[in-house]
């Protein structure tokens, strides 16, 4: 039975604790990033969890700067620019598959 002391919501609080000897954490594989987390190792845990979907929301006609796609594609790579702008355009009662 695991024995669970700190919860938090920041994975930069939970590195740093995991730094300090505190314990291990579990974050998501995009919090961790081996050229700066150089005193923590990380372990590949997909097995132990059910998938998770992240759904995003946008404006119609918004106009999206660049950090935003990245953004974006971080979370899905085949969601480049191009078709988030298309998926932009559909209309509403219209068909769009990404």
């Amino acid at each position: 039975v695991p024995d669970i002391v700190l919860v938090a919501m920041d994975a930069d609080v939970i590195k740093t604790y995991v730094e300090l000897g505190m314990g291990v954490g579990i974050v998501a594989a995009i919090a961790f990033d081996d050229e700066r987390d150089l005193h923590l190792r990380a372990i590949d845990a997909r097995h132990l969890f059910a998938a998770n979907m992240t759904r995003l929301a946008i404006r119609r006609g918004s106009y999206l700067r660049d950090y935003v796609y990245s953004f974006i594609t971080t979370f899905a790579a085949p969601l480049t620019r191009e078709r988030v702008q298309q998926a932009m355009q559909v209309q509403p009662g219209e068909d769009f598959e990404l």
